[in-house]
């Protein structure tokens, strides 16, 4: 009878760490309006001038600025499936062009 429950608590364990996916409902921006929706999409999380982007698949020019990428996601060249909102943002300046904020309301290895 103890076997049996270790076992179980064994692949339970085995089962809820393989799998890691965040899901989160905070909005960084709630004052922006939502540009677009991104609904899992294949991405990178690239770290550039140590602050962390994610450059979604198929695109070279725009990088999203996740206001709530956890430490866990925080890995340069991190291949990953993510969803979220894009947020509208006014360009008041030079600065860099092709970066939007991003709000992650989920993302999974």
């Amino acid at each position: 009878m103890k076997s049996n429950f270790i076992t179980l608590l064994f692949s339970i364990i085995i089962l809820v760490s393989c799998k890691k996916d965040l899901k989160s409902t905070a909005d960084c921006f709630p004052n922006d309006p939502t540009a677009r929706q991104i609904t899992d999409e294949h991405a990178t999380i690239k770290l550039l001038d140590n602050v962390f982007y994610i450059i979604e698949q198929g695109t070279i020019d725009t990088q999203l600025k996740p206001c709530n990428l956890s430490k866990e996601f925080q890995v340069n060249d991190l291949p990953v499936i993510v969803s979220g909102d894009v947020k509208s943002t006014v360009s008041v300046g030079p600065g860099p062009a092709g970066i939007d904020n991003f709000v992650i309301t989920k993302i999974s290895k």
